[in-house]
């Protein structure tokens, strides 16, 4: 074996966030190949990120036969999974003898589906890096594939899953992220939400048990091989690098590659308070110049962060953006989703500590709707919720019950999910079952009432931030506006052309074929 390529392949994109902010770098890639080129030197390593370089099936084909890898990897998630199936049955179509490696959170779960498609010969499950150089390895020299930790693949139509792989503790052991083979420039070039980003991350897991999320489930401490009759058997884990080698990453990003702008993929950024301090600290001392971050943040932890005086050192280091998990107004329904330890008023009090103290923050927070136990009441509170607190932008999500969540467990042992077609999913259309005689038009239109209640219906809300004194902020409300308008433009041409029915703002958030995804 020489050659491995890792690909992420061509997709539909968002709309309403322009074809510059669609596309981040997807950090699971690099990792995998820094690693791969550390521990197998012998194999050339390329990576081929098609959405940014607006690479379409035609044009990845052709790669393909030229490049003549003898494996091919990719990862994905649900929204995603039906492209990575694709990419696999297209490799086999052109050689027949390349080898296939699935991996990511969709395949990890998603065991016996995925291998029903012979173009699948090996999926990776969770966390790849070790586990994928050993499959390697043991495929070079014909070893026994059942003793590689952390596989599943087919033998003699059985499919087989090998004894799960430990999580890795010390995470400053792995190589450092394969930047140079991702096309570092084209990550947002002319984007406003996230410009000139660069995807890291100090830390993996979560601490939380959100019956939504399938982050902490990933990155979770696995007590069993398999998921048994329907529930998930894994708690959460977490780890972080050492403040050291996360500022030696930011460095890299910054000054080899021109990064000012840090994605953080962590699923909670903040957990460890003393981290946290060490590295503002760390990041002051360096005092870039026009270095900005976005990240998941804890309301529980922010009110402890800002008690210790470390919150104001996150904002003077670069947080401009931070995105809180409101997910929902009332505390009970908190409990329902397994949110812990929040409650509505701890949130408020959140939001109205950066309204107050750091004006400069754009305050976003994430609600989940659509959920089975909503009324019209309980779905419209969260718009009067969100007006209470004053959120910059509150984003309400319908829920998309993904495979390794517990909501999802729940959803097919109930059998309440109306729309099982994962490429029908786009985190944006409702299609789980309601328990109050809503129907899934009902619920969609609920939440669009949501964002035109909130974003419509105030103006003074889009005034007071189009001119805000922040530029950043005040540069993030110009784009709102634009975008808003660009798509409605849109959605009246397609209606002309007859292309569709005109949806008006309800039409942002569908997925929309990009020209370059055929060619």
């Amino acid at each position: 074996m020489k050659k491995i390529l890792l690909i992420r392949p061509p997709r539909f994109l968002w709309p309403f966030i322009n074809e510059s902010d669609n596309f981040l770098l997807p950090l699971g890639l690099p990792c995998l190949a820094g690693e791969i080129r550390s521990k197998l030197p012998g194999l050339e390593v390329k990576i081929i990120d098609c959405p940014p370089l607006r690479i379409g099936w035609k044009s990845l084909s052709r790669i393909i036969k030229e490049e003549n890898p003898d494996i091919i990897g990719a990862g994905e998630e649900a929204l995603y999974c039906h492209e990575a199936i694709k990419l696999f049955e297209l490799a086999k179509e052109i050689n027949p003898s390349i080898i296939t490696i699935a991996g990511g959170h969709f395949f990890s779960w998603m065991v016996d589906y995925a291998l029903n498609n012979a173009a699948i010969d090996f999926i990776v499950r969770f966390e790849g890096e070790e586990t994928v150089v050993e499959l390697i390895r043991a495929l070079q020299e014909k070893g026994d594939l059942s003793q590689v930790k952390g596989i599943a693949y087919k033998y003699k139509s059985e499919v087989i899953r090998t004894q799960s792989r430990p999580l890795i503790k010390d995470l400053d052991v792995l190589a450092f992220p394969a930047f140079d083979l991702m096309p570092m420039g084209r990550y947002s070039p002319f984007g406003y939400l996230w410009p000139q980003s660069v995807t890291l991350e100090h830390s993996r897991g979560c601490v939380d048990r959100c019956n939504f999320c399938s982050l902490w489930t990933f990155w979770g401490q696995k007590l069993k091989t398999e998921i048994e009759k329907g529930q998930l058997d894994v708690n959460p884990y977490y780890r972080t690098k050492s403040v050291a080698r996360t500022l030696e990453e930011v460095d890299i990003a910054y000054q080899k590659y021109g990064r000012k702008y840090i994605l953080w993929a962590d699923p909670t950024f903040n957990v460890d308070l003393k981290w946290t301090n060490d590295f503002c600290e760390g990041l002051l001392k360096k005092n870039y110049k026009n270095l900005h971050w976005w990240a998941f943040l804890r309301a529980d932890y922010l009110l402890r962060d800002e008690k210790a005086g470390v919150l104001g050192k996150m904002v003077r280091a670069g947080l401009v953006h931070p995105l809180i998990g409101v997910e929902r107004g009332c505390t009970e329904d908190l409990r329902k989703v397994r949110k812990s330890v929040y409650t509505r008023d701890l949130i408020k009090e959140v939001f109205f500590i950066f309204k107050k103290k750091y004006p400069q923050v754009f305050r976003q927070g994430t609600f989940v709707t659509c959920l089975p136990f909503d009324t019209r009441e309980s779905m419209l509170d969260l718009v009067k919720y969100a007006i209470e607190i004053d959120i910059d932008y509150p984003a309400f999500h319908p829920v998309a019950p993904v495979p390794g969540t517990f909501l999802y467990q729940e959803a097919l042992k109930n059998d309440a999910l109306e729309v099982k077609d994962f490429k029908r999913y786009d985190w944006s259309t409702p299609i789980m079952r309601s328990d109050n005689n809503l129907s899934l038009e009902e619920f969609a239109s609920l939440n669009m009432e949501l964002n035109k209640r909130y974003v419509l219906y105030r103006p003074h809300w889009l005034i007071r931030g189009l001119f805000s004194p922040h530029k950043h902020k005040r540069g993030l409300y110009w784009w709102f506006l634009r975008n808003t308008i660009k798509m409605l433009l849109l959605g009246i041409m397609d209606t002309i052309l007859g292309k569709k029915r005109f949806e008006g703002i309800t039409g942002f958030m569908r997925l929309r074929k990009p020209r370059w995804y055929d060619s």
